[in-house]
C-alpha cells in the first residue's frame, strides 16, 4: 500500500432517514473552492440512492456523481455518492465500489467506509453524521479519531431521526455538535488551522535548538494535563504528542503552540479533551490481529504446556492482564481443560499475585 495522501482532506458523510435534506442544506453551505472530497454514505432504499447524486446537483457547487466504477480515483471539490446495493471502501486515494455481500456492509455502510477512510486517510480524513436511525456510523468514527481525524454530528435537536447522531455523540469523540448548516464552515476552518509542528522526537540537540517559547508551551501543556488529568506525558514519544497536539491546535483554530497553552489552560474540559486525544491511539496496538492470532495459537499454548512439562505454574501478568490477552489465556485455559477431559493431563494453572 503507497503513502496515503496528505494534499486535501476527504469527508465522508454517513445518513439515513431524513439525510436528504440534511445533505441539501450542508451541501448549500460547501462553496466551489473548498479543496475538500465529499463521499456520501446514505443508508436508504435503492430508490433514494439512485436518484441522490440528481437531487444533490440541484444544490451543490461542485460536480456531484454516482460512483458505479470499481475503481474511481477520488479528486477535491468533488461530491462522490454511493450506488444502490453496493459499499465503498477507501484505499490510496481511490475508491472501490463493492457488491454487498454480507450483513455488514448492508446494515453499516457507514461504519466500513469511515474505517477504511481512516486507515487510507489518516489524519486528513473527516466523519461526519448526519439525520438517521440506529448507531450505523459510531464505530466508525472510533477508527476516524484515532488515526487523528476529525467527527462532526448534526445537532440532534435539529435532526428529524437524531439516532445516528446521538450513538456517535455517546462515544464521547466527537469534536463538533451543530446544525448542519454550519458544519461545511467548521471544516473548512479545520483545513485551514491543519499544520505539520516541528517534532524534534529524539535528539537532544534537536529540542535544545527548538524555539525557547514553544519548549515553554510544551511544558506548560505537560503541566496543565498533569494537574488537572493526573497524567504525565512528559515523557512519552514527542512526535506523538505533538501530532495530537497539533490535531487540538486545528480544532480550537489556534495559530500557536503558546496560543494552545493558553487557551489549555484556561478551557476547563481541554485537558480531558487532549488526553483522551492522546491516550486514543494507544488502542490500536490491541487491534494488531496478526499479532493476537500467533499469540492464541502459539505464544500462550507453549507457555501452557512448557510449565505442565516442568511441573511449574504459568505467571499471567505484566502483558497479559490487558483484558484481550486475558480472554486469550482463559481460551487457552479451557482447551486445557478439554485436553484433560480427554486424558492427556492437566497442568496446576493457578494464577499467581
Amino acid at each position: 500500500m503507497g503513502s496515503p495522501p496528505r494534499d486535501f482532506l476527504i469527508v465522508g458523510i454517513g445518513a439515513s432517514a431524513g439525510g436528504i435534506a440534511a445533505l441539501q442544506s450542508f451541501f448549500e453551505n460547501v462553496p466551489a473552492n473548498s479543496g475538500c472530497a465529499y463521499v456520501v454514505i446514505l443508508h436508504l432504499s435503492p430508490d433514494f440512492e439512485s436518484r441522490l447524486a440528481e437531487i444533490l446537483q440541484r444544490t451543490a457547487k461542485i460536480p456531484v456523481a454516482q460512483v458505479r466504477e470499481e475503481r474511481q480515483k477520488v479528486e477535491p471539490d468533488h461530491v462522490y455518492v454511493i450506488a444502490p446495493n453496493s459499499h465503498l471502501k477507501m484505499a490510496d486515494g481511490f475508491l472501490q465500489c463493492l457488491p454487498v455481500t454480507s450483513y455488514e456492509e448492508r446494515r453499516a455502510p457507514v461504519d466500513i467506509f469511515f474505517r477504511t477512510l481512516a486507515e487510507s486517510h489518516e489524519g486528513r480524513s473527516v466523519a461526519v453524521i448526519l439525520s438517521g436511525t440506529g448507531p450505523n456510523g459510531s464505530m466508525g468514527v472510533k477508527r476516524v479519531k484515532e488515526k487523528g481525524g476529525i467527527i462532526l454530528v448534526q445537532d440532534p435537536k435539529e435532526a428529524p431521526y437524531s439516532d445516528m447522531a446521538r450513538a456517535s455523540i455517546a462515544t464521547d469523540l466527537v469534536d463538533y455538535i451543530l446544525p448542519v448548516a454550519q458544519i461545511p464552515e467548521h471544516i473548512l476552518a479545520y483545513r485551514r488551522h491543519v499544520r505539520d509542528l516541528p517534532m524534534p522526537v529524539e535528539n537532544p540537540d534537536e529540542i535544545r535548538s527548538r524555539e525557547e517559547r514553544d519548549e515553554a508551551a510544551l511544558r506548560d501543556i505537560f503541566t496543565t494535563l498533569r494537574k488537572k488529568t493526573g497524567h504525565d506525558f512528559s515523557a512519552y514519544k514527542r512526535a506523538t504528542i505533538l501530532r495530537r497536539i497539533g490535531r487540538r491546535m486545528a480544532v480550537r483554530e489556534t495559530a500557536t503552540l503558546e496560543d494552545y497553552a493558553a487557551l489549555h489552560k484556561s478551557i476547563a474540559d481541554e485537558p480531558h479533551i487532549l488526553l483522551k486525544d492522546l491516550l486514543i491511539s494507544v488502542t490500536n496496538f490491541f487491534r494488531d490481529r496478526e499479532a493476537f492470532e500467533l499469540l492464541e495459537r502459539d505464544v500462550i499454548p507453549r507457555i501452557l504446556h512448557g510449565k505442565n512439562e516442568r511441573g511449574q505454574r504459568p505467571d499471567l501478568g505484566g502483558g497479559l492482564r490487558h483484558r484481550r490477552g486475558s480472554l486469550l489465556a482463559g481460551h487457552a485455559f479451557l482447551r486445557a481443560d478439554t485436553d484433560d477431559a480427554r486424558g492427556t493431563g492437566r497442568p496446576d494453572f493457578r494464577v499467581r499475585h
